[in-house]
């Protein structure tokens, strides 16, 4: 193991060498069932933490003017919705809520409201028409990846291919940089740590330190292991982090027509000694404060968003004829757990008075309870490098033949987004004239280029049969949330949908709807009361509120605040 790494070291990427000490932050009794293995995790682990917590929310009084932090902790929990917190009871996340500056009218403020977009609004405050993708599909008109207007999937690019695509951001965009320029010697470096590998590569970007990712299972193995960038090898080396992925491991989820689990890789699952998901991030995060000088960690647990897509409990039952052995109020409360682990260890490490806290979420999510998906591709057309054959959705695939084969790639979840090989209007006509067909749609946006601004232009309203409430959620945001694609990435045709209509999962998010948009927000300040503040905060307004409350230089690009 490599202890006081300084930033900018080597670190080592050995992959796997068996046989180092296994972390014993918590042991359930082995063999326990899935339920009692939680049940332990929610004894043993948040009965142990209720106190250092009600220190650390504890209060300070007075709560005296202090030196600005030099640590960050910022968590996204993948798909968490604002309401989970009360409606599941997540003692962790309320007592974080309670010691903190609460925001709750924070949004996403973008579309596509995807993992992909979020996870680099969020370190670069930049709008999505100034990046590379806005969605989970994009073209690469200038070839830089390649050949000149080739369309990939997002979530699927290399490391090299992604940080190829972010040279042309400044680094000094970039918060995870401009903390370690900051801090990176006198306190130290600035990693990134997530079970989901593009999520945590975009988050942590390509000027952290480190990141590590659980990599999927390379062709003849079924284990994921630690991958990433400048991995330290105190990670690496370790046995216990490496994680059954194997595919036939599916938790009684075993269907393919839902998102079934394919392993350990977002939950725990039984071996004690190895376990995975949510748990592995913050084992990863807890292993790296004990043992490493770190300023920064930027987390992101992807445990929800998992199980939210495969049995869309959002907001009742979902599918409960699938017997699985993870429901959305168990992976919830296995966040909450690793909130409050994560706490305590800062507790532990006597950093909580010099750490800001950040907890949000990358996009909330609904059930489409009108499915028009197929459990499988969400785009028209085959992806540059991608294997095997693509069926698209029935509508996807109406709107490419009606308009000849001219799609050149598509996306689908709770918004449907076009990109056109032939842009003439002729095809634009014909493919609109579609689209006001599909069941849901109640906005359509075209594209419109005038040197090299662009803009959306709504093409066609109909709010028959929607409610007042998301009239007036439309009303105030639609154009707003479209307006953030407009840039050369993005699409040429935008379908907005209705509540709880989508095309992705049977759990799904991606769109403008208010249940999509929502997320929640705690800063906690060190030193500073907690407050319900009424700012609508963007995850754009993220990187600059971090900034300020840090004292860092401010970013060469800024984004004005939501009006």
């Amino acid at each position: 193991g490599q202890t006081g790494v300084r930033p900018g070291s080597d670190r080592g990427q050995t992959r796997v060498r068996p046989g180092s000490d296994h972390l014993t932050e918590f042991r359930p009794n082995a063999g326990a069932s899935i339920p009692a293995m939680t049940r332990h995790l929610r004894s043993a682990v948040i009965a142990g933490t209720v106190a250092a917590l009600a220190v650390s929310s504890g209060a300070t009084t007075p709560f005296a003017r202090r030196a600005a932090p030099d640590h960050l902790l910022f968590m996204v929990f993948d798909q968490m919705r604002p309401d989970y917190i009360d409606r599941f009871g997540l003692e962790n996340f309320k007592r974080l809520r309670a010691s903190s500056r609460h925001y709750p009218d924070a949004y996403v403020g973008h579309l596509a409201s995807q993992t992909v977009v979020a996870h680099l609004v969020m370190p670069t405050g930049l709008p999505p028409r100034t990046l590379p993708w806005v969605d989970e599909a994009f073209v690469d008109e200038a070839g830089t990846l390649g050949k000149p207007g080739a369309a990939y999937k997002t979530g699927e690019l290399s490391l090299d291919q992604s940080w190829k695509l972010l040279e042309r951001i400044p680094r000094q965009q970039f918060l995870p940089a401009r903390l370690l320029d900051a801090l990176g010697e006198k306190v130290g470096g600035v990693f990134a740590v997530g079970e989901k590998d593009y999520a945590t590569n975009f988050l942590g970007g390509p000027h952290a330190s480190s990141v590590v990712a659980l990599a999927k299972p390379l062709p003849d193995s079924t284990q994921c292991t630690p991958a990433g960038m400048n991995v330290p090898a105190y990670i690496s080396s370790n046995s216990r982090f490496i994680v059954d992925c194997a595919p036939t491991q599916t938790y009684g989820t075993g269907f393919s027509t839902i998102y079934k689990i394919d392993g350990n890789r977002y939950v725990p699952g039984k071996d004690l000694a190895n376990l995975g998901g949510d748990v592995w991030t913050a084992d990863v995060a807890i292993e790296i404060m004990k043992r490493d000088r770190w300023s920064g960690l930027f987390l992101t647990f992807a445990g929800i968003d998992k199980i939210a897509h495969m049995l869309g409990e959002q907001d009742g039952h979902g599918l409960e004829s699938v017997p699985s052995e993870y429901r959305l109020a168990d992976m919830l409360r296995i966040a909450d757990q690793q909130l409050g682990r994560l706490l305590a260890t800062l507790d532990d490490q006597g950093l909580t008075s010099r750490t800001l806290v950040v907890v949000t979420s990358d996009h909330g999510g609904q059930k489409n309870d009108f499915y028009m998906g197929n459990n499988g591709s969400q785009s028209c057309c085959p992806f540059e490098g991608s294997k095997g054959d693509v069926t698209p959705p029935y509508w996807v695939k109406h709107l490419n033949e009606l308009a000849g084969g001219k799609l050149k790639t598509a996306y689908a979840s709770t918004i449907l987004n076009l990109w056109l090989a032939d842009r003439s209007g002729p095809t634009e006509q014909i493919v609109t004239r579609g689209m006001k067909d599909i069941p849901g749609i109640t906005e359509i946006y075209a594209r419109r280029q005038t040197g090299a601004a662009y803009r959306y232009e709504q093409v066609h309203a109909n709010f028959e049969a929607t409610t007042a409430k998301f009239q007036a959620w439309a009303k105030r945001h639609s154009a707003e949330l479209i307006g953030t694609m407009a840039g050369p990435a993005g699409p040429d045709l935008v379908g907005l949908l209705k509540d709880g209509y989508g095309f992705g999962r049977i759990g799904d998010h991606g769109g403008a709807q208010e249940l999509v948009q929502r997320i929640p927000l705690f800063i906690r300040v060190p030193g500073e009361a907690p407050a319900r503040r009424t700012e609508p905060l963007r995850q754009m307004d993220l990187a600059p509120e971090i900034t300020k409350i840090l004292g860092l230089r401010p970013a060469p690009i800024a984004t004005p605040p939501a009006r």
